[in-house]
This record gives C-alpha cells, structure tokens and sequence, in this order.
C-alpha cells in the first residue's frame, strides 16, 4: 500500500501546490481525533491549529455543532480543502462505517473512476479495505461560468431542512434554482476573495418521499446539478377523539377557505432574512411536549389524513408565548379551525405560526424580538386542551421547528 500512496502523492503533487518560487515543505500526515465528552469543533479548531470550516468541510459535517462521542474526525493539516480549490487538488479521507464508491463520488463531485485511478485500485472492494484513501477534487474549471462554487447538505432527514451555498464570479446575477419541485429562494451572503456567496433553504416535510432529488442552480447560460438525498424520519402515529362539538371543524367546506388563505400568506416571500442564530424556544422551560412533530395523525377513529405539522406543548390557559426569533407579524386575529392565530414573518420564506391562542398581543405589521410576547396559551379552534403549537415553514412546507432551536441557518460554512 505504502508504494502506491508514494505513486498517489507523486502524481497528485500532495495536498498543497507551491507557488512561484517557493519551496515545498514536507507536511505532516492527516490527524485522526476521536470526540471525547466536552469536545467542540471550536476547540478542537484550536487546539489543532485549524480552522472550525476546514474540520468540517473535511469530514463533510452537515451540522458543524453536532459531533457525538466516539466519532472519528479526520484533522485537515492546512486550509480548508473544500473551498481552496486553487491551491489544493487532493485530500485523504478517512474511511466510515457504510461507506460506498458511489457515495463518495457524489459527496466530493468526482467519478468512481477517478477515485479509483488516485488510489491506484481498479475495483471498490480493493479500495473499501484500506484505512484510508485519496479522494481527487474537482477543478474549478469543471463548474461552468459564472460558478465558482456550489456546495449543499447531502443527506436531509424527512422533516429536516438543508442548506445550499452557490459562489460566483459576478456580483449581480439571476440566480435561481430548484429542489425537485421546490424553487429556492436566494439569499446574498458576502463576498469573498473569489466572488459573491448566495445561499438557499432546501426544506423537507414528514411525508416527503424518500430518495434522491435534484439539486438545480441557474446563472446566465451556466448550470449546475448536485444529487441530494432524503432520508426517512421515524413518526408515529396519533389517534385524536375530538370533543362533541368540534368535530364539524373538519368538515372540507370549513377547512379549506381557511387553508387557502394561510396558503397565500405562506407562498409571500419577503427576500431578506430577518432572524440571526439559532430560534429560541417560544414558551417556558419545564412544560411536557404532547404532540411532536411529523406525528401522522387519524381523527374520530377515520383514516390518516394528514401528519402534525408543529411541536405542542402542554400548559395552563394563559401562559405566556414568545417570538422565537426576530421578524414581522403578518396575521393576528381568530381563525375558525387554528383559532387565536398569529404568523410572524421571519424573512426568506421562513415563517412561524401559533395556533389556539386565548390572546392575542400583537397586530399586523409589528416588528418582535425573540422573547417579545405575542400571544397566551389556549384551547381555541380545532383543539382538545390548552396547549401551544408551533408551526414553522419555509414557504408552504411546514419543516421540523425544533432544528431551528438547535442549529444556527445557513450551518454549512
């Protein structure tokens, strides 16, 4: 093995190329941690002398503030080699439980082929052996003009929501694009030393079928195309016995002009995202959740019809309930089936909605903080006992709410 890794670094002319005279410095070997308790990227990042970006993009790390312990991190021993394609052409990778050829050709945007060619190896079984192996980049000159960049969450949980970053060359461009049947709505971020950074929400529900999808970004003639992956999410089941009373709630005729109301208000997107990190949570500590999300979800003994779109927590009629994050109320009043109702508008598709509020604090138009009072705990509406619910979605989709409370967006830097 040793002399084919010795042909391997020859050819590929190691992990750093040296620019005009400069001489080559020989480099240390990758790092292999093993996440103890207590660890962070953060401090890992400095006690290894890297950066938290190069940790991650090493070890394709969809959520930089989620390690477990008994992990294995590979310790990049220079600049982030994803995002340094100019002065990098190769990594080595440390090998997973699960791995597979076609997985790792995806996950880096290069062939089987070439893979194989870097290790010196014609099949997988011979490659999938090894401790170890080099994992050749692409070349900028493989995304069209004026791309420079595109990188994504790879794998989503159903439910869950990822996120898109694109770099390009030019500052201002139509850039659009598509997740499956979802189009993104972008936003800009920076500009870097290689052009101007945009990124997008790739949302998912509870439902949403399982598989590979498309990932389709546009710019100019330019277009780029990366496979995304959602998992299944494991929900259960609730039976629901409505109270006599309410169960003409769900009769279609009362349901859907409601509904297509919420649809419109949903489907407004206003382009500048107006929450920074991570969502708080809306109602006090020490409250038992009753319902989570994703829950599918059958009505007086009938069939399942629907799954539940938020997060409930159980709690006493007039508890107070707080903005989770910055944004602007767009709807404020008693609805029949949600009862008291509000819906802040968080900016770029992403919104919250509280349903079967006793009171309602806030109108039309207000600008919220996180932990501003918006509203008290009820059991108006469609509803057997006083609880809240909250519902987030990012345009129509209704995704997971508690990943906002446990992950800053956009997470993959």
């Amino acid at each position: 093995m040793w002399q084919r890794r010795l042909l391997v670094w020859v050819l590929l002319g190691g992990l750093l190329l040296t620019g005009p005279g400069t001489a080559a410095a020989e480099a240390p070997g990758p790092r292999v941690h093993i996440v103890v308790a207590g660890d962070t990227l953060s401090a890992l990042a400095q006690r290894y002398g890297v950066t938290v970006e190069a940790i991650a993009a090493a070890n394709r790390l969809a959520d930089p503030n989620r390690i477990v312990v008994g992990q294995r991190l590979l310790i990049p021993t220079g600049e982030n080699p994803r995002t340094t394609s100019a002065t990098a052409t190769a990594i080595t990778y440390v090998l997973q439980p699960g791995d597979t050829l076609p997985a790792l050709a995806r996950r880096w945007q290069v062939s089987p082929a070439d893979i194989l060619r870097a290790n010196g190896v014609t099949r997988a079984s011979a490659l999938l052996t090894e401790p170890e192996i080099v994992i050749p980049l692409p070349t900028r000159s493989a995304l069209p003009a004026p791309f420079v960049q595109v990188e994504a969450t790879e794998n989503i949980i159903q439910g869950q929501t990822g996120v898109v970053f694109v770099t390009l060359s030019r500052s201002e461009a139509d850039l659009r694009g598509r997740f499956g049947d979802v189009p993104l709505v972008f936003a800009r971020e920076r500009r870097t030393p290689d052009g101007q950074r945009f990124w997008a929400l790739l949302p998912t529900t509870a439902i949403t079928r399982t598989g590979e999808y498309a990932l389709t970004v546009w710019s100019g003639d330019g277009q780029v195309v990366r496979t995304v992956v959602v998992l299944p999410g494991a929900y259960e089941t609730q039976h629901i016995v409505l109270p006599p009373g309410k169960g003409d709630l769900l009769a279609p005729d009362r349901t859907r002009p409601e509904l297509e109301r919420l649809l419109g208000i949903w489907g407004t997107v206003s382009p500048t995202p107006q929450w920074q990190g991570r969502f708080r949570f809306p109602i006090a500590d020490g409250f038992r959740q009753t319902s989570p999300y994703g829950t599918k979800r059958s009505y007086n003994g009938g069939p399942v019809s629907s799954f539940h779109a938020g997060t409930d927590w159980g709690a006493p009629e007039g508890t107070p309930v707080w903005a989770p994050a910055h944004g602007t109320v767009v709807l404020a009043e008693m609805l029949d089936v949600r009862g008291g109702a509000v819906i802040i508008d968080h900016g770029l598709g992403v919104t919250s909605n509280f349903w079967h509020l006793s009171r309602i604090d806030v109108r039309p138009g207000d600008r919220v903080a996180p932990g501003d009072v918006i509203g008290l705990v009820g059991t108006t509406g469609l509803s057997t006992a006083a609880h809240l619910h909250w519902e987030l979605r990012v345009g129509t989709l209704a995704v997971d709410p508690l990943q906002w409370t446990e992950t800053h967006f956009p997470y993959l830097r």
